[in-house]
């Protein structure tokens, strides 16, 4: 994953040395992340601080390691507009920017990608980790400790997003009322503090899907997220009664997070009352590396199975076909 930061934002991220979150921080960008410097190099010779926290972050950087890059063309280009996201692609989408500029809060209102200002560093990269304790993981117990989908919010689990990958080929063998219900507790808390267009793709059974009501899949996905983020979203189905093409595994892939369910998300009856007999429900962080290159072999795989689809029927694949992470 990308962080790209400018130079007062480097300067303040270093003044916060002594805060409580300083040092997994710091770990997390030495070890995980790929920094771009939004800077001349040169500027590190009239600073012996700030040369000195470059070159620390430069040794030692474990499977991640990279060289990291210095910029004159600064990335967001300035100044900062709230529609730049539409024209990123999907390396773009999922980084991380820590940037001064004057416009910049407009871009962080909409939620599209998680943005930090002069004195938010540490606030924005604590974020990219799954709970308190600093880890880029996170393990719900489903029979346990997962009483409804609002938990996620209520952990801070979600982050800014654009687009919405889910794999799950039984998700609408189930009556409307379970799927209407779980998906609005699940995209919900997904779309936290999103106020942007969204695009969501799904993968699923093509039998299922339109047993269930092609036209009344898409109304529920579009009533939940325009009252969610205020507009209405693109939505695409990409189907297929071929098992080999529809993934077995269950999961959402967002800007910044892997969500991995053992049982198709359908975990709870219209009264709240859990009927999901799987075993845990996976948050994962897109800031670990190893998680990343994962992530970026999934959406390949579903990349491919797409493009057979296609082949074989373009009726198969219904909706918008739109996506940065899916291209159509």
């Amino acid at each position: 994953m990308d962080l790209y930061i400018d130079y007062a934002n480097l300067k303040s991220l270093i003044d916060s040395r002594h805060e409580e979150d300083f040092d997994d921080c710091q770990r997390m960008m030495k070890r995980q992340l790929h920094i771009i410097y939004n800077m001349e190099k040169a500027v590190l010779k009239s600073d012996p601080v700030l040369s000195q926290w470059v070159l620390t972050k430069g040794a030692g950087r474990g499977s991640s390691e990279e060289t990291d890059s210095f910029s004159t063309d600064y990335f967001p280009m300035r100044p900062v507009k709230s529609n730049m996201p539409t024209e990123w692609n999907r390396k773009q989408l999922s980084s991380v920017y820590l940037i001064d500029d004057v416009d910049s809060s407009k871009l962080k209102k909409r939620g599209t990608v998680l943005l930090g200002e002069v004195g938010e560093e540490l606030s924005v990269l604590s974020r990219l980790f799954c709970g308190k304790d600093y880890e880029y993981h996170h393990l719900y117990d489903l029979q346990k400790n997962f009483d409804s989908w609002e938990q996620l919010g209520i952990d801070h689990q979600m982050l800014p997003c654009t687009d919405i990958v889910i794999n799950d080929r039984y998700l609408f063998k189930n009556e409307t009322a379970l799927v209407k219900y779980n998906l609005n507790g699940l995209l919900t808390a997904l779309v936290e503090n999103v106020k942007n267009k969204l695009n969501v793709v799904i993968f699923t059974g093509n039998k299922a899907l339109t047993e269930f009501g092609i036209e009344e899949a898409k109304k529920i996905i579009k009533c939940i997220l325009e009252k969610a983020t205020g507009v209405r979203p693109n939505i695409t189905f990409v189907t297929s009664n071929d098992s080999s093409l529809i993934p077995h595994d269950r999961f959402i892939i967002t800007n910044y997070r892997l969500i991995r369910s053992g049982d198709s998300f359908i975990y709870f009856d219209t009264n709240g009352n859990k009927i999901t007999n799987g075993g845990s429900l996976d948050i994962d962080s897109l800031a670990n590396y190893e998680t990343y290159v994962f992530t970026e072999s999934l959406l390949e795989k579903l990349q491919e199975s797409y493009k057979k689809i296609a082949e074989r029927n373009t009726d198969m694949v219904i909706g918008n076909k739109a996506s940065k992470f899916i291209l159509f």
